[in-house]
């Protein structure tokens, strides 16, 4: 398994493609030159990701409950 940098590399990957496709509109647009993420951002994915979830026959509160296990696994850090 990657580590948390390679993680966060391929999230930002995701992230990077996900706001090029929707850089026509979004209402919270950040300067591209930019290296801040704005949360709304990265909330706007994971809402999308949700939908897809959803989508495919998958409870999007299970999937979060299951993401936020990994996080706290991976992080130590519980919400």
């Amino acid at each position: 398994m990657p580590d948390k940098v390679k993680h966060a590399e391929l999230a930002q990957k995701a992230l990077d493609a996900y706001l090029h496709e929707h850089s026509g509109i979004r209402r919270w647009c950040h300067p591209r030159a930019s290296d801040v993420i704005g949360e709304c951002d990265i909330i706007d994915l994971v809402t999308d990701l949700m939908l897809l979830a959803e989508a495919k026959g998958h409870d999007p509160h299970g999937v979060i409950r299951k993401v936020e296990a990994h996080l706290q696994a991976e992080t130590g850090l519980s919400s």
